[in-house]
């Protein structure tokens, strides 16, 4: 297999960046780039620098949409999606991702069988209270590590040193995995729904509840109002108050990390097949 260069690792994202875009616009889906990707949008006009990958958010009803679209149209001869409901997958949220690649990693056992991803992440209501809050997040990532326990494959700990391994795969790992291993459809059923408990409250917060909440708590009127962006050579879509998002999470985000902040974790290896 020839390994895929950043540059064309890029052009791969761009385009499936593209194909989401171009979907979205004419169905009225609004989308935002998220995180790291907003930043980059932001602060470089694209790419940060030393980053590598894309992701986007969506309200849970855009998001829904988005995913209807994506299974009548996929998997197609680029494209294909990564999500409960067409194939086996232990994350809560989707990916699309391109066919005529594939990966190794030594850390994700999680996406086994894809290839360069661009990820999509439902925003999903919170509860106002903090204490019911708290809850919520327990419950979550209890469910959470039910579906990923659930994976045949196991996870991979042969990069872990020997106590993390003793303790991540023999103590918290295995009980789980024995219990629940081979039950991802469920589970994954079980979970999309959990996610979604508050969504037809008057509750004011928004998140994305894989995060473990840390910063990604906002508001959910700045989720009402989006305009576009440029990002390298494309026109995307952002939060319009993307102050309030990026502040939110990672504070003065127009500030530079040092430079010894500055890398990319090199997670994975990424190949033409």
């Amino acid at each position: 297999m020839k390994e895929i260069t950043q540059e064309e690792l890029r052009e791969i994202q761009l385009d499936q960046l593209t194909y989401i875009d171009a979907i979205c616009r004419e169905n009225g889906i609004e989308y935002t780039l998220a995180g790291g990707s907003l930043i980059g949008a932001i602060r470089h006009g694209g790419y940060i620098p030393w980053d590598d990958d894309i992701d986007i958010e969506l309200t849970r009803s855009n998001y829904e949409r988005l995913i209807k679209i994506l299974i009548e149209k996929l998997p197609d001869d680029k494209y294909a999606l990564l999500h409960y409901k067409v194939r086996e997958t232990y994350l809560p949220f989707a990916k699309l991702y391109d066919t005529r690649t594939t990966f190794e990693s030594k850390i994700d056992n999680l996406n086994r069988g894809t290839g360069v991803f661009l990820d999509i992440f439902p925003m999903d209501i919170l509860p106002d209270d903090a204490k019911e809050r708290k809850s919520f997040k327990k419950e979550f990532l209890k469910k959470a590590i039910q579906l990923t326990a659930s994976n045949p494959h196991g996870l991979d700990f042969t990069s872990a040193s020997k106590k993390l391994y003793v303790w991540g795969k023999l103590v918290l790992w295995m009980p789980q995995h024995l219990k629940y291993r081979g039950q991802y459809r469920t589970l994954a059923e079980q979970l999309d729904i959990f996610m979604q408990k508050y969504n037809d409250t008057d509750n004011s917060l928004i998140s994305y509840l894989y995060t473990g909440y840390k910063n990604a708590i906002f508001p959910k009127s700045i989720w009402e109002e989006y305009e576009d962006v440029k990002f390298e050579h494309l026109v995307s879509r952002k939060l319009k108050n993307h102050d309030a998002y990026l502040s939110r999470q990672y504070g003065d985000y127009m500030k530079l990390p040092p430079e010894n902040e500055r890398v990319n974790h090199d997670y994975y290896k990424w190949f033409w097949k």
